[in-house]
């Protein structure tokens, strides 16, 4: 390894013999995610104790390695997985190779690291609410979010199973696309998207800098079949609202009971996201379930029958490290309002990297219906090709 950007928790060398589509390709899991042998830390050194080394590795590891690709590692992770933006008290906080003085993102802030500093070809995350699309804006490499039961989810530590999905990062969409074609089910059949939805919710009131960036994409956008799409203020203030207690009310039933057995110190912002999950009631859990069901009619309007939702994948560059907690947590909700759309919804989403001319990077997002995970990523790819000529 070339730098110690304090990405991986555990080097290992594991693969298989024989070819395949991945054959020779490195990469990493995320700490939450089996490997026979080794204990998942989900991010925190009690959760390791007090949990035994995996009998099996994870589905999504199998079919990794039975593809050819070579394990070269577990990275490190946000505790629990209940956090946006790479920091771990117990562990430390990864080195953002794309700008050394702003926070990585998280919860997958090691497999974005680990990718972004050259360490591996690509890296496996998990995503409930941005934990792999807020790494990979703030590290300057592509994400992706696959949409709800694409991949199997089983030896993965659980956060907020209805929400819980697997996701990665790589440096180009070649590799994006070959991860894809091993993970996600086929959908060769399924025509390709005809239209550009462009988020105005979500592009009101972006980092000037990103605005900047963004601009020779949005116009490319506009130079094909768009249009405008809005949700509003109201429809965000209740759908965070909801969301924030259905995610809760699963983390707290994913680890209260070990919580309160083993009393463990969290950091200063999961800690409080526990304690405010530990009074969720199963009403306003029901409530959440039942506000998804009427509000997803409006989220397949905004898409239409062949539509793809753009939007930033953060309005803003990474947080400096030395931002106050005030201002972490403004931008987290400022975050959560755009990764709730495919959360909640279940939808894919994949974030693409935009130049920036040496400042810290920013990213632009797409996303489509759920099901439609490898017609985003050829969508990525076919756009992004265009952009470079």
């Amino acid at each position: 390894m070339k730098v110690d950007v304090g990405a991986l928790s555990v080097v290992l060398n594991e693969g298989v013999d024989g070819a395949g589509p991945l054959y020779g390709a490195s990469f990493v899991v995320k700490e939450n995610i089996d490997v026979k042998g080794h204990v998942s830390t989900n991010g925190h050194p009690l959760f390791a104790s007090t949990h035994p080394p995996a009998q099996a590795n994870a589905p999504v590891v199998d079919k990794l390695l039975a593809a050819g690709a070579r394990l070269v590692g577990k990275s490190h992770m946000d505790e629990m997985a209940y956090s946006l933006l790479g920091a771990n008290p117990h562990f430390g906080t990864p080195i953002n190779p794309a700008a050394p003085d702003r926070h990585p993102g998280g919860s997958s802030s090691g497999s974005a690291v680990a990718v972004a500093a050259g360490l591996v070809n690509f890296a496996i995350g998990t995503d409930t609410a941005g934990s792999c699309r807020a790494p990979a804006a703030f590290c300057g490499v592509f994400g992706f979010r696959s949409s709800h039961g694409a991949i199997p989810v089983e030896g993965v530590v659980p956060l907020a199973p209805s929400l819980d999905v697997i996701g990665w990062f790589a440096r180009d969409l070649g590799r994006m696309a070959d991860v894809g074609a091993v993970l996600l089910p086929d959908d060769s059949g399924a025509g390709e998207f005809e239209q550009a939805v462009l988020l105005a919710d979500g592009f009101r009131n972006v980092e000037a800098e990103f605005a900047t960036a963004a601009a020779p994409a949005v116009d490319m956008l506009k130079s094909g079949p768009w249009r405008e799409g809005r949700l509003d203020e109201d429809f965000f203030k209740n759908a965070l609202a909801h969301f924030r207690n259905l995610q809760a009310h699963q983390a707290w039933a994913s680890h209260g009971a070990w919580i309160t057995a083993n009393h463990p110190t969290f950091g200063k912002g999961v800690e409080e996201r526990f304690a405010i999950a530990s009074k969720v009631t199963l009403d306003q859990k029901k409530a959440a379930i039942a506000f998804c069901e009427e509000a997803r009619k409006r989220i397949d309007d905004l898409l239409g029958a062949d539509g793809f939702l753009v939007m930033p994948t953060t309005p803003f560059r990474s947080p400096l490290l030395s931002e106050s907690e005030e201002q972490l947590d403004a931008k987290r909700y400022q975050m959560m309002r755009l990764f709730l759309i495919a959360s909640y919804f279940g939808l894919p989403q994949i974030s693409l990297p935009l130049p920036t001319n040496g400042e810290a990077p920013v990213a632009l997002s797409f996303v489509g219906r759920r099901g439609t995970d490898r017609k985003l990523i050829r969508l990525a790819q076919s756009f992004c090709g265009k952009m470079k000529k």
